[in-house]
């Protein structure tokens, strides 16, 4: 947006003071206070005071009553200063309204006024709407006024650039527009990068690890003991003072169980596993395996033998414990093989049908 304030200086139709009305090396200069922009928008420069230092300084000032300053100047080289509080205002058809605009020209510039001829100093703005051009004909100072948008400071070359764009006095990354740039966000302490460089990144006064914000990362998570290879390194890794199977996290471990003597393995492997001082079937939590069970004698095996197996002091058939089978039954005589053998089966001195318990078969009834 670029706003051109033009001096155009040389001789003009203004009067001349008495003590220089009749030199030969004076000019004049205009200062056109008003335009109309091609697009029919009018502007004035309000509160416009120019210092003019030269063969003779002057200080002059446009009100806004005024369109038009008019000075008559001897002939040589200048310098014209535009002073601070200037006001660039647009016709609203209402009355005029003040416009942001900024000065962007070198401030005082330089001029010469020559006999006869005119010169032409321009001050350089940017505002807000189109351009303008006041100051035709005779008029020796004119307004230029780009005003196609306001300036802004909210791109990656505005604000990298060292200077304040938008003038508010402040630049680049300070300018509140600028901080959606990437590099002029705050710098955080959160990414596996900030989390492990050894600095304060975000000037909290907290590095790495030591930053609540890194606390969620995997390496800066507290340590703990209750996993296969802490339990089994010998350190004492989470430092509450116990190591390894000697920390409860640990208990959970295979290794780290309490043993115990209530297995196949265990009650048969000579050992006192679980340290209580009895070791396989003397242990009572060995007593229900098959193995530690005291020994009975009354199983085929048993009872055919020869063995006193239970220790009772009878062996096989004569242990009350085989009674029950079937060789180890007591024998009677009352069967028809029995009653037709010619033994005397039972023992009772009578063989066969001379046997009372055989009375009762056919062939040994009486005829």
């Amino acid at each position: 947006m670029l706003a051109a304030l033009a001096m155009q200086v040389g001789c003009g139709g203004a009067e001349a003071p008495d003590d220089v009305e009749q030199a030969s090396d004076v000019g004049s200069i205009s200062l056109a206070l008003v335009g109309t922009s091609v697009t029919g928008a009018t502007y004035r420069l309000s509160n416009a005071w120019f210092d003019i230092h030269g063969p003779t300084d002057r200080l002059v000032h446009g009100s806004t009553e005024a369109t038009v300053i008019t000075e008559v100047l001897p002939v040589g080289g200048y310098d014209v200063y535009l002073e601070q509080n200037w006001v660039l205002e647009r016709w609203t058809g209402v009355g005029y309204q003040p416009v942001q605009a900024v000065l962007t020209s070198p401030n005082p510039l330089q001029f010469f006024i020559n006999e006869g001829a005119t010169s032409t100093v321009a001050f350089q703005f940017r505002a807000d709407g189109e351009i303008i051009a006041v100051g035709q004909g005779s008029l020796d100072i004119v307004i230029g006024v780009d005003d196609t948008a306001a300036p802004r400071e909210d791109t990656d070359a505005a604000c990298s650039n060292g200077y304040d764009d938008d003038g508010d006095g402040l630049a680049d990354c300070a300018d509140p527009e600028c901080q959606w740039l990437s590099w002029c966000v705050p710098w955080r302490e959160d990414t596996d990068a900030a989390c492990s460089n050894g600095y304060d990144d975000d000037g909290d006064g907290l590095a790495d690890c030591a930053d609540p914000e890194c606390q969620w990362l995997s390496w800066c998570v507290p340590w703990r003991e209750d996993t296969d290879a802490a339990c089994s390194n010998g350190y004492d890794d989470d430092g509450d003072g116990l190591a390894d199977c000697a920390d409860p996290e640990c208990q959970w471990v295979p290794w780290c169980v309490p043993w115990r003597e209530d297995t196949d393995a265990a009650c048969s492997n000579g050992y006192d596993d679980d340290g209580d001082g009895l070791a396989d079937c003397a242990d009572p939590e060995c007593q229900w395996l098959p193995l530690c069970a005291p020994w009975g004698e009354d199983t085929d095996v048993t009872c055919s033998n020869g063995y006193d197996d239970d220790g009772d002091g009878l062996a096989d058939c004569a242990d009350p414990g085989c009674q029950w089978l079937s060789w180890c039954a007591s024998w009677g005589e009352d069967t028809d093989a029995a009653c037709s053998n010619g033994y005397d089966d039972d023992g009772d001195g009578l063989a066969d049908c001379a046997d009372p318990g055989c009375q009762w078969l056919p062939f040994c009834a009486p005829i």
